[in-house]
């Protein structure tokens, strides 16, 4: 009973990564390539950036919580 189980595990572990090999090759690696990243810019941190501020309390100021 035990060698049954084990060899499903292993079929779909190996049925798991071949399909991830698939979907790797077919998609590329690049998350960009799947999501469609055109739009989205990010901000540029150079040596004026206030870089500060604690994130986590000025998100609970801004939403009104009492952190």
């Amino acid at each position: 009973m035990n060698d049954s189980i084990l060899g499903i595990v292993i079929t779909f572990l190996v049925l798991g990564i071949v399909l991830s090999i698939v979907a790797a090759e077919q998609y590329g690696t690049d998350f960009c390539d799947i999501a469609n990243c055109e739009g989205i810019t990010l901000p540029q941190i150079n040596a004026g950036t206030n870089t500060n501020n604690d994130g986590f309390y000025d998100y609970c100021y801004r939403m009104g919580f009492d952190c």
